[in-house]
């Protein structure tokens, strides 16, 4: 009786030193974007039997759903709910409520670009900053600002620069913000080869432009194979030194543009090309001889591989245009004989026609 007596007695020891089972998820609190919070309490658990176990619930947003303390690194429920287990069994919950700030529906708002070398005044930041009083606006750099501690400044940049970012601080009293802005001064010069370049009187150089949006305007439009030279890669064949310019409009509403000086040395050589296609589109549509005009005495015979006489013209001037008698000759090569009427002589050679 006296061994039932002290057991029972040591039960009633114990247990009046035995502590309820206590599990704290923290206090609730204002989420701030851009921001990382540590849930639970300090400590998360007590009482009970140790160890315990945690299981945070939704496990969405948080560094771990099972440790005692984890981070929380972005909103994703407005509420987190705690369950804590100690060693006996015991089983301690508890919910943790978050509030969103509405802080991120205000910015620098969206990216700007202006054309290079323009005067151009623009105004930074959302249309909805002016809907929070009780925030504050920081702008940095001021640089070009008529007022750095405005929601919606304004900026004159300075368009010969290639830009510049502002970096906009918001606080509302509760949660701070930091947002971006970017104004691009656009475009960079087209690219344009060759860059100024050398020809005999009567030869043709390729121009080639990289950059714009693939519509082309050269300025003045004479002497290229694309009428008004609206074209990435025009062919140039003029009769004297000529200075030529390019533009193109970019997406963003810019005129580039950039120049190409083609020098032309005089020359009175006769040069034959001898491939066109005469599809009437105005690009290489007829048998094309260079500084022909310099010959006006000249008579032109054309043969078909047959060697029957198919085209004959006296004081050809670059006027073939591939066909007899208003009639298409077909694709193929023909031979051409080409007396100049002068001391020059006579030229022979073939051209092909295709179709």
């Amino acid at each position: 009786m006296k061994k039932f007596l002290f057991a029972i007695l040591i039960i009633l020891i114990n247990y009046s030193n035995y502590a309820q089972l206590i599990c704290n998820a923290g206090n609730d609190f204002t989420f701030c974007p851009q921001s990382t919070y540590m849930l639970g309490g300090s400590p998360t658990a007590s009482g009970g039997v140790a160890p315990y176990t945690y299981s945070w619930s939704p496990s969405t947003g948080l560094s771990s759903d099972t440790v005692a303390n984890p981070v929380l690194s972005s909103y994703q429920s407005p509420f987190y709910v705690l369950i804590v287990k100690d060693k006996t069994g015991e089983v301690c919950k508890d919910t943790i409520h978050i509030f969103k700030s509405n802080i991120d529906n205000y910015s620098a708002g969206e990216d700007i670009f202006i054309c290079k070398g323009t005067y151009s005044v623009v105004t930074l930041g959302s249309p909805t900053n002016t809907n929070c009083s009780s925030c504050t606006f920081t702008w940095m750099p001021t640089t070009y600002l008529d007022n750095a501690y405005s929601p919606n400044p304004v900026s004159t940049p300075d368009t010969s620069t290639s830009g510049i970012t502002y970096t906009l601080y918001i606080n509302d009293g509760t949660c701070s913000y930091i947002d971006l802005l970017n104004i691009t001064i656009a475009p960079v010069p087209l690219n344009v080869k060759p860059q100024d370049t050398t020809i005999k009187q009567g030869e043709l150089v390729t121009l080639h432009v990289n950059g714009g949006t693939g519509q082309y305007t050269w300025k003045p439009p004479y002497f290229l194979t694309i009428p008004y030279g609206q074209t990435q890669n025009p062919d140039a064949s003029p009769p004297s030194t000529i200075i030529y310019t390019v533009s193109s409009i970019y997406s963003t509403g810019c005129i580039a543009s950039n120049t190409v000086i083609i020098r032309v040395i005089p020359n009175d050589e006769l040069i034959f090309y001898n491939t066109f296609t005469p599809n009437n589109d105005g690009i290489n549509d007829v048998f094309y001889i260079a500084n022909i005009e310099k010959y006006p005495d000249n008579s032109l015979t054309i043969y078909n591989r047959y060697g029957q006489k198919i085209y004959f013209k006296r004081s050809y001037k670059n006027d073939w245009d591939g066909t007899i008698n208003g009639e298409q000759v077909p694709t193929g090569t023909y031979f051409y004989v080409l007396d100049t009427g002068t001391d020059k002589g006579i030229f022979k050679g073939n051209v092909t026609i295709i179709r």
